[in-house]
């Protein structure tokens, strides 16, 4: 890899070396941000640079373009080239915002996080220090949208399954102000990250470290205790359901960045959405819903709990998402080939949610084919399931 270029000014320090502006002038002219650091003292950078590969066009993780060695006055220095973000990191936006980012904004920005998020942990990582500083901010295509985010400094991230050594100071695996409770006694896991989101999301909009402390020990015996980063008295309410949600103690309750990304404070501000005005309507053909959709807002509610007891439903958003998906299954339909079916065991606890809160429906040990009597195109159905049928059992459907 042959690259002429002019070294413009250090951009950052690290433990690793230097991080340095450089516009090249062969093949092209273009501007790189480049790691640079003794090829003996490289090996987070090497790390680094097989890690990010691995997420090329991936609009949230900053992209990498390869590295190599060169000789600088005897000595062997490994750089990293990266694309170079012209806006600085989140930390440097929040001094343009003077020090607070407004709600509507940092839940904008909350979202693109989420979506980097997503793409590190599919990919069975943790990226174990995710901080204002390691998130940079690059101009939007248009000019005119809020800047782009984007996911960086992957020296510290951890593989899922691969045991830490936990020999950190502290305990803390990266920036103590945004680590979480479990990850101090070495438990991590991509919950870490999410903890560690919804304290950027806290500094956003309050301009202050999530948690305050006198020092290290300080932190550590604080949150050992229970103590969590506080929750802005003048945010919305939705999106203080969503820092719950990110501050869950039990990091198997803490949400997923997928189920985040779900979270409906995220959504546009007006949302199109399913109120209840749907009604049932059984003769003369198979049963049918149908909806009237009107734009709707949703204000958070009482946890509400499937009788199986296998998910929690946050409000009235997820319950209308959830009984579109149910009736688009479209139970007891001809399928074009096959005499129609009826699953005969529709119940809650055999409609499985996914990660990402997407219902499909399960357990097909009662399905049955619907008996044809003659021409007369009547069907008739043996109920099974009580509680969610009829209770004459026996159900006769005119079929049109």
């Amino acid at each position: 890899m042959e690259v002429k270029g002019v070294r413009i000014r250090v951009l950052g320090k690290g433990t690793y070396g230097v991080v340095y502006l450089l516009k090249t002038n062969i093949p092209t002219s273009q501007l790189y941000a480049v790691k640079s650091a003794d090829e003996e003292m490289a090996s987070t950078l090497h790390k680094e640079q097989e890690i990010l590969q691995q997420f090329s066009g991936c609009p949230n993780i900053v992209r990498c373009f390869g590295g190599f060695t060169s000789v600088e006055c005897g000595r062997k220095i490994f750089n990293l080239f990266l694309e170079y973000a012209s806006r600085g990191c989140l930390a440097d936006l929040m001094k343009e915002y003077g020090g607070k980012i407004p709600e509507r904004h940092a839940k904008f920005y909350a979202r693109m996080i989420l979506e980097g998020l997503v793409d590190i942990h599919r990919k069975g990582y943790i990226h174990s220090d995710l901080k204002p500083r390691n998130i940079l901010v690059f101009p939007s295509q248009d000019g005119i949208s809020l800047d782009t985010l984007k996911i960086a400094d992957f020296g510290l991230v951890k593989k899922y399954g691969v045991k830490d050594t936990n020999d950190w100071e502290y305990g803390f695996r990266g920036t103590a102000p945004y680590m979480s409770p479990e990850s101090i006694i070495g438990y991590i896991t991509g919950a870490l990250d999410i903890w560690s989101l919804g304290c950027i999301m806290v500094e956003m909009l309050t301009g202050k470290l999530p948690l305050a402390f006198r020092n290290l020990k300080d932190l550590r015996d604080k949150l050992l205790r229970g103590e969590s980063p506080n929750i802005p008295a003048n945010m919305s309410s939705m999106g203080k359901n969503f820092l719950i949600k990110c501050f869950a103690r039990d990091p198997n309750e803490r949400w997923t960045a997928s189920m985040l990304l779900s979270h409906p404070y995220l959504l546009p501000e007006h949302t199109f959405s399913l109120p209840v005005t749907g009604f049932l309507q059984c003769n003369p053909s198979l049963a049918s819903i149908n909806f009237q959709v009107a734009e709707a807002f949703h204000s958070p509610k009482g946890y509400e709990l499937f009788p199986s007891g296998t998910r929690k439903i946050l409000d009235d958003l997820f319950r209308m998402q959830l009984i579109k998906q149910v009736t688009d299954m479209k139970l007891g339909v001809w399928t074009g080939v096959f005499a129609p079916t009826i699953h005969r065991n529709v119940k809650c606890s055999n409609i499985l949610l996914t990660e990402s809160l997407h219902a499909k429906l399960s357990d097909f040990r009662l399905s049955k084919a619907f008996t044809l009597e003659g021409d007369s195109h009547v069907y008739t159905v043996v109920a099974d399931t009580p509680g969610y049928v009829d209770p004459d059992k026996v159900v006769v459907f005119m079929y049109q």
